[in-house]
């Protein structure tokens, strides 16, 4: 059985896309879709004294560019997202892992958003002990839109179930996917608490999953995402409490 995943790039994506990456054979980066303007492809949360900050990478925003094709406005971005970063985890059990791996890697010349986004994500997940294989769509010249166009991306990197987020659920068939020799599984992430830089602002859910790295050490971390992952069969429709 191979299973695969699909996803658009992220900048510091939080634990439920992680969380899929770590559950899959083969995870696919979505280069090719439309840049989504103030979403999360080029933003994510982290923790600081005040409470949660946004960090922005700038780019030249335009909806006709897909990820891929949209770059970067400036470099001054770094330095900031640097600064906020120690200052906010400073203290944290793993913040030397960020000093030796992912400030060096936010530092490089980045070509694209897509290519920023997939660097850092794969950091990220290589921190986590993710063995899956990892493809950018643009890689793969997939057609169609939505579910013909997952269906077409998966095919070509030897699915035999694909693992969808609920957000998808709208729009896709089991029965479609089935056609194609395909079992669709769909897969959520359960916010768990766990032991986060200023306490005394309480927990603060749905930051990105660098606030979970710093904060525990790689064991941790790992046994965090994986502990908080449910799958849901499409025959049943009933998702895992």
């Amino acid at each position: 059985m191979t299973v695969v995943a699909i996803h658009q790039p992220q900048y510091l994506p939080w634990q439920p896309y992680l969380a899929k990456a770590m559950a899959c054979d083969v995870f696919v980066y979505l280069d090719t879709v439309q840049f989504q303007k103030d979403g999360v492809q080029n933003r994510n949360m982290v923790k600081t004294a005040n409470g949660p900050r946004w960090l922005t990478v700038p780019v030249h925003a335009s909806l006709k560019y897909t990820i891929a094709e949209t770059q970067l406005a400036d470099a001054r971005w770094v330095r900031k997202h640097l600064a906020t970063i120690r200052q906010s985890y400073r203290g944290a059990p793993s913040l030397d892992w960020f000093d030796e791996v992912l400030a060096p890697c936010l530092s490089l010349a980045h070509a694209s958003l897509a290519e920023l986004t997939i660097r850092v994500t794969d950091h990220l997940l290589d921190r986590l002990g993710a063995r899956c294989r990892r493809i950018r769509a643009s890689e793969l010249s997939g057609v169609g839109t939505r579910e013909e166009l997952v269906i077409d991306l998966a095919r070509k990197v030897g699915a035999t179930r694909y693992l969808s987020g609920l957000g998808a659920m709208s729009y896709q068939s089991p029965a479609t996917f089935a056609r194609e020799g395909i079992a669709l599984t769909y897969i959520r992430h359960r916010s768990r608490p766990y032991l986060q830089r200023h306490a005394s602002l309480g927990f603060v859910d749905e930051l990105s999953a660098l606030d979970l790295l710093l904060n525990l050490s790689q064991t941790e971390a790992r046994a965090h995402v994986e502990d908080g992952t449910i799958f849901e069969d499409t025959t049943t429709r009933e998702l895992g409490t």
